[in-house]
């Protein structure tokens, strides 16, 4: 009996647990496709026309620059965006001839204007290295393991050294989910809006297997959420039936049977005084 009621309610709170669940993503699901799908940048232009507050939408392109810099393996194109975390040696001969060695960290970022074009128009996008998933569009071209770090700190060498190097290339292909807006001068803009923040991904149909993803896993934990519950229910019925059966029903006949045995006595009892 106890088993079975701790199986019940094992498989209630796994229920409950992937009822909620489901509908979460579900919620985020329905979201993320409701939000406009731009089909190239000069529809969007247009749809500015008729819309020009709180417009999210979901546009993609490849990375353009007018202004470019180069950077270690950053191909012909150049790139626009570059992080490095760099460590430096630095030794140096103090006036009472002691020797002071030093090694400095330094996290450098570098950033050219850049935007996104599709063959029909360009767009700018506002503050996109704040954006969620905007290292995932970056390519790593140094990184160097812990061995090779602590060596280097156990023989230094003057100078400075790249630990770590990620860049933006010109021609990667993105996505982004944003506000659609325009700047003053009319430009294309994409920036955080109040309801949704600024997102990036990686490629052209990244966001899309997001959405698909997300409905699959959504009807995936709604579905079991309905067979636990019924498992749960069916377990529930079957030992409340049993409960029936072994403890209230006794209990109900035991009862009936002593108030047939009173009323016995007192029929008995009223027979005697009678004859009496």
């Amino acid at each position: 009996m106890v088993g079975g009621f701790a199986l019940c309610v094992s498989c209630g709170a796994t229920a409950t647990a992937c009822h909620l669940w489901g509908h979460r993503i579900k919620g985020k699901f329905e979201h993320f496709n409701s939000i406009t799908r731009v089909i190239n940048f000069k529809w969007l232009d247009d749809l500015l026309k008729g819309k020009t507050t709180n417009l999210l939408v979901v546009l993609s392109g490849r990375v353009a620059s007018a202004t470019t810099f180069n950077c270690k393996d950053d191909g012909p194109l150049g790139v626009v965006f570059d992080d490095t975390v760099q460590v430096g040696y630095e030794t140096k001969l103090e006036d009472d001839g002691l020797i002071n060695r030093s090694v400095n960290f330094l996290l450098q970022r570098k950033e050219a204007p850049w935007y996104l074009e599709d063959g029909t128009g360009r767009v700018n996008v506002v503050r996109a290295h704040d954006a969620l998933g905007f290292d995932n569009t970056l390519k790593v071209y140094v990184e160097k393991s812990l061995g090779e770090f602590f060596e280097s700190l156990l023989s230094p060498e003057e100078g400075s050294k790249v630990l770590y190097g990620q860049a933006l290339k010109i021609g990667t292909s993105m996505t982004i989910v944003g506000e659609a807006v325009k700047d003053k001068a009319g430009n294309l803009m994409i920036q955080e809006s109040k309801e949704q923040s600024l997102m990036v991904f990686s490629g052209e149909n990244s966001f899309d297997k997001m959405v698909g993803n997300m409905k699959s896993n959504s009807e995936f934990y709604i579905f079991y959420s309905k067979i636990f519950g019924t498992v749960a229910v069916a377990i529930a019925v079957v030992y409340g039936v049993d409960f029936v059966r072994k403890v209230l029903l006794p209990f109900v006949w035991k009862k009936k049977d002593l108030g047939n045995n009173n009323r016995s006595e007192n029929d008995n009892s009223d027979s005697e005084d009678t004859h009496q």
